[in-house]
């Protein structure tokens, strides 16, 4: 940017190159200074009027988004050649328009990264085709025929990228909204599935797994496409949200008690890091670091785990690595049984993500009880009451923790000879269906 800002070609004022030195210069000190006075002293080198410095602002702003708009724009290839072969057909150069849109065509179908925008592209690139062919009387009906399936291509990947979306955001808001004209376009999308479209593939999937669950099939398909070594040509974004979708499909089946989708989904998270699809910049969400973490200890996947725990740490936030981290690792102790290791680490540690936070609360009581350390489970437990107090958790989560809380306190207080009690205590649990480590607390009883 600072070079744009000194260019001829962006800009040929002194004052907006002096705004932008004063602004850089204050980013990068220890106590920043910008007051009005100053900062007209040091763009005029004199006294001027307010209004005269907001003029300044504005020329300057002007440059900062012209400087991102055509960043964006290099970064496009793909809008990159529409944009010039447009430009050449208006000048009526056909020699580099030609040659221009081979070098597109080639690209558009072997290189580019597949995503719903590509199909756009592809109709812009041959609508200049089209134009160009009509300006030189060469038009055929052929160009005609492959503009309208550019077209069809492009609105039914799009009409099942939003049409998942919706439905997926169905489940979580509790709205019904039901999409116009799905049913056509999901006809449309079965005539081309032979085809080796492999967003296509994966968009129309998803949605049959998202509107149609039961049906195991969809999803068997869904993942023979995802673990494609081709899939890895679509757009990191495109293909990150339907590995999501996937994800998600497969913990709505383990939250039902389908304990085989825990194998279907450490496959799937297996093949997203091999193929850096969880990252972005470099960077891991905690909560997919947490998941697979969770995923992992769930098949027992211990030496995996372990390795996986220390190898992504570094790939974490440095805001949240420390916290998440721990929590990890703690979990990871508690599943090959080392207790003690679990209550030091837990112990000192500070979360900050109120989630995970109480995740590590419930890990600690558990682990106490484990230990037999009443006195110490007591104090937990009451600590983690006044945090659920504390806390403006939605009735969902506050439901979530509370009765893990309140079944774990029910335990511990249990005659251990009152046979009846412990089954009536088992029973609630078994109906209980909001409620955190279900399956741990069952295993009580055994």
């Amino acid at each position: 940017m600072g070079k744009v800002i000194i260019s001829p070609f962006f800009n040929y004022r002194n004052e907006e190159i002096r705004l932008f030195e004063y602004l850089k210069k204050q980013r990068k000190a220890e106590h920043p200074n910008f007051s009005v006075e100053k900062v007209i002293l040091f763009v005029f080198g004199k006294e001027e009027s307010l209004p005269n410095l907001r003029h300044v602002m504005t020329y300057l702003a002007r440059i900062i988004i012209r400087f991102i708009a055509i960043s964006e724009m290099e970064a496009n290839r793909s809008l990159q050649s529409v944009l010039l072969i447009s430009a050449y057909r208006k000048r009526g150069l056909e020699k580099q328009f030609l040659s221009t849109y081979q070098e597109a065509e080639t690209f558009f179908i072997s290189e580019a990264p597949l995503q719903a925008e590509l199909y756009f592209y592809r109709l812009q690139l041959h609508l200049e085709f089209y134009n160009h062919s009509v300006s030189n009387r060469k038009a055929a009906n052929q160009d005609l025929v492959r503009l309208s399936e550019d077209l069809d291509t492009f609105y039914i990947i799009q009409k099942l990228k939003q049409s998942c979306n919706i439905l997926s955001y169905q489940n979580i808001f509790n709205f019904n909204h039901q999409p116009k004209l799905i049913n056509e376009v999901l006809e449309m999308a079965q005539q081309n599935i032979h085809k080796e479209n492999l967003l296509l593939k994966l968009l129309y999937y998803n949605y049959l797994c998202l509107c149609k669950p039961d049906n195991k099939s969809y999803f068997f398909e869904l993942k023979k496409v995802l673990l494609n070594k081709y899939t890895t040509r679509i757009q990191q974004q495109e293909l990150r949200d339907n590995y999501t979708l996937a994800i998600n499909y497969c913990i709505k089946k383990l939250n039902t008690g389908a304990k085989e989708y825990y194998q279907e989904v450490f496959e799937i998270y297996q093949s997203g890091l091999l193929n850096q699809v969880f990252e972005e910049n470099g960077i891991l969400s905690p909560f997919t670091y947490k998941n697979i973490v969770s995923i992992a200890i769930g098949l027992k996947e211990y030496k995996w785990v372990k390795a996986f725990i220390e190898s992504y740490k570094h790939k974490l936030d440095n805001e949240v690595q420390t916290g998440f981290y721990t929590y990890c690792l703690a979990r990871y102790y508690f599943g090959i049984e080392d207790y003690e290791r679990v209550s030091d680490l837990l112990r000192e540690v500070e979360i900050k993500e109120q989630f995970t936070d109480l995740d590590a609360r419930v890990l600690l009581a558990k682990t106490y009880f484990e230990l037999d350390e009443i006195n110490l489970l007591d104090y937990c437990i009451n600590n983690l009451k006044q945090q659920l107090k504390r806390k403006k958790l939605q009735t969902y989560h506050a439901a979530v923790y509370g009765n893990f809380v309140k079944m774990l306190s029910k335990i511990v207080h249990l005659r251990p000879y009152d046979k009846k009690a412990r089954q009536a205590l088992r029973e609630k649990i078994l109906d209980t269906k909001v409620i955190a480590e279900k399956d741990w607390l069952l295993l009580k009883f055994l």
